[in-house]
Formats: structure tokens, sequence, C-alpha cells
């Protein structure tokens, strides 16, 4: 069920190139799946005017501790990442539908792009508690500057690393990582949340390798609850979905990914 919170933040850092983690204090404790979202208010004031839609990173019920990761994209994100310690925002959620676990189990690939890995590591906590699950994460960004928090992956999960430039792990695009996986090894699933153009390549070889793949579709959006209409996905089926109500987490095939922008 969602709520407007008041929180008190905790920590506001950069932790990589342009990618900060804000830590809150809230009020009352939270029941939260993978990939469910917040709206995010930057500034009590009506300049920006919108809230911004963060996937929740970590969350520590005994601690009503609830943290986010984002990357410096524009003006809101960037007053956000001005924010300091022990100072106030209002947060909504949790929001959307998230990932459902309990019939997953066996060969797991994650796929992160960028800052998207922020969205699948709630994810990777949950399944590396599951016994009968195994799972390789394949992680890309533009340059070594952008990975964050490399030393926290859990060890039981094989780590794949790939950058456009060639400073660390493979050069080249985490697509191209994705498909060594899937060549080399028997998997059952595929989660992934990134960039469109590398979620439209995922589902491409979801269908291909014949493989249950889901998304964290990540859009804008202005209300965060069905209202504005502003996130809207393209619907296989014709029509669209939104995001925010039906998603943020969608099944591969249920995308029209000839019609994402």
């Amino acid at each position: 069920m969602s709520k407007i919170l008041r929180a008190k933040i905790l920590a506001n850092k950069p932790i990589a190139q342009n990618i900060y983690q804000l830590g809150l204090k809230i009020s009352r404790n939270l029941k939260l799946s993978p990939g469910q979202f917040f709206m995010v208010r930057v500034k009590d004031d009506l300049e920006p005017l919108l809230n911004r839609p963060l996937s929740w990173f970590e969350y520590h019920s005994a601690k009503h501790y609830l943290s986010f990761v984002y990357q410096i994209v524009g003006r809101g994100t960037k007053i956000l990442s001005q924010r300091r310690p022990n100072e106030e925002l209002s947060i909504i959620g949790p929001l959307g539908k998230g990932f459902e676990l309990k019939p997953v189990k066996g060969r797991i690939l994650l796929v992160a792009g960028g800052v998207g890995m922020a969205g699948l590591w709630s994810l990777l906590e949950r399944l590396k508690e599951k016994a009968n699950c195994s799972v390789n994460l394949v992680w890309g960004v533009r340059n070594k500057k952008q990975f964050y928090l490399l030393t926290r992956i859990p060890k039981p999960i094989k780590v794949f690393l790939a950058t456009e430039d060639g400073s660390a792990g493979k050069k080249g695009l985490a697509t191209d990582l994705a498909e060594k996986n899937l060549e080399k090894d028997k998997l059952d699933y595929i989660f992934a949340c990134g960039p469109k153009a590398m979620l439209k390549r995922l589902a491409e070889l979801s269908g291909k390798y014949k493989i249950s793949g889901y998304l964290l579709y990540e859009e804008r959006m202005a209300c965060g609850i069905g209202a504005c209409l502003g996130c809207a996905v393209p619907d296989k089926n014709g029509g669209y979905l939104k995001a925010c109500e039906d998603g943020p987490v969608f099944r591969f095939d249920e995308i029209d990914w000839d019609k994402v922008k």
C-alpha cells in the first residue's frame, strides 16, 4: 500500500561518477518487492514541480532505513544531490508491481546497464537467498568510473563486467556478454534493467534462446499512480500499458519493441 512519507536524510553521497546513494530514515515499516519504486520529492518548493521516480535500493526494517541509488541526469537529480543529512524530504510509495520470485528457480542471468544495476540490487539480494538458484550477473557501463559497490556483490554470484571504452572487464556492451552467457550455458530466466536499446536486444535474445525474460522498465512519469498517462509502454497486443501501474516489471514479450523510442 502506497503512502506519502516524510523521511530524514541520513546520507547522500557520491559512490561513482555522477552516481549517488541516498539513505533515509522513515517512520513506518514497509512491505517491498524488488522492482517497486517511490516518487521522490527532491525539494519542498513548487519548483521543480514533479517528483522523480526511483527504484528502491536497500531496505532494513529494523533500522527504518531505506536507500536509493540515482544518477545525475538533469535539474531534478542535481538538486537532489545537493540535499544534506538531517534535512527532510517526502516520498510516495511503494508503487508499481515488482518481480515475482516464488516460481523462479534454476540458472538465472541478471543483466544491468549503467545505473540500472540499482533497480536489480534488491532482486540480487533476494535471489542469493534461494537455495535452488544460481546467478550470473552481467553489468555494462561506459567506463570503469561508473561501477559502484562492486565489492558488496555476494561471492556466490558470478560477475561479468563490460565497459564501452575497455577500461575494465570486456570491451563492448552488456548485451555482448549476455549473449555469450546464453550461448555457453542453459539458463532458465533473464532479468534486466537498463537503457531501452539494451532491453530491446535482450528481448530478441530471450525469444531466440526461448528463455523466460523479465525487465524493469524505467520511464519518466509525472504522477506514479496511473493518472497522467506519461509513462505509456507499447503493448504487444495493441494499445499501451502504464509503467507505473502495469509495471514497472514486464515480461519481454508483453512489449511492442518496434514502437519503443
